[in-house]
């Protein structure tokens, strides 16, 4: 089972993969509080969905687990988990572990 800073390290590695291939220079060195989607996100819808199906793969090959990161508990939650890198990882944690 993967702990959180794992979970991390693979989502800051896919934000800063996406930053290159979308020429996102806001995320190009990511942290924890890095903005994704939203108010203050760096990511429009298009670069959103394509990191939810890279972190979905990744967690699939590393961690041998298989979740979904679009789905309608993320849509229908009051903050949403696409806003940061910190929120992403709580996501994946929570369905990971489900």
């Amino acid at each position: 089972m993967p702990n959180r800073s794992d979970i991390e390290a693979l989502i800051l590695e896919s934000v800063r993969t996406l930053a290159e291939d979308f020429e996102i220079e806001a995320l190009l060195k990511p942290t924890a509080e890095s903005a994704l989607y939203g108010n203050d996100g760096a990511l429009d819808s298009m670069a959103l969905v394509n990191l939810i199906a890279d972190i979905e793969d990744a967690v699939s090959e590393h961690f041998d687990a298989s979740i979904a990161l679009a789905d309608e508990k993320a849509m229908s939650a009051k903050n949403s988990p696409y806003r940061n890198v910190r929120s992403l990882t709580d996501a994946t944690l929570e369905r990971i572990e489900a």
